[in-house]
């Protein structure tokens, strides 16, 4: 999907990193899915600022630069059935999938939290997708990373 990938090059900040960007966009689906399917993006933001990951986290909500996240630390507070569901969605293995998630998670939470907070309704997050290249084709897609019925 051509807004996916647009988005993805946008959180990325246009470096992938070592890992290419297909892999990443291909990731990203599922990760969506499964951040909808676990309560949004704040539930998911607050478990791992509970698992003593709060400074990280508070780094891509805030307005400087986004602290890096250990890969395994994060995919043993995401869990390891969630990290096997998504190496099996996206096509990558395990340890690929572990990597993409320590790339995609700091950028998707500080592109949707430009203000410093993630968006509170589904208006807000729309109008912040519309600033943001491919971001409007998407909308829907990512609409549930609010929780609840939004």
């Amino acid at each position: 999907m051509a807004g996916l990938d647009q988005l993805m090059r946008q959180i990325l900040g246009g470096s992938a990193g070592a890992m290419d960007i297909s892999k990443l966009t291909a990731l990203a689906q599922p990760l969506l899915q499964q951040i909808q399917s676990s309560g949004g993006l704040n539930a998911v933001l607050g478990k791992l600022q509970q698992a003593g990951l709060g400074d990280q986290v508070n780094s891509w909500l805030g307005q400087g630069g986004n602290e890096s996240v250990d890969a395994d630390k994060l995919a043993e507070e995401i869990g390891e059935d969630r990290i096997e569901t998504l190496s099996a969605e996206s096509g990558m293995s395990p340890d690929e999938v572990k990597s993409g998630l320590s790339q995609i998670l700091p950028g998707l939470v500080d592109k949707m939290s430009p203000s410093g907070s993630l968006p509170t309704s589904a208006s807000d997050l729309t109008g912040m997708l519309g600033q943001i290249p491919g971001g409007e084709q998407i909308s829907g897609m990512i609409g549930g990373l609010l929780g609840g019925n939004k």
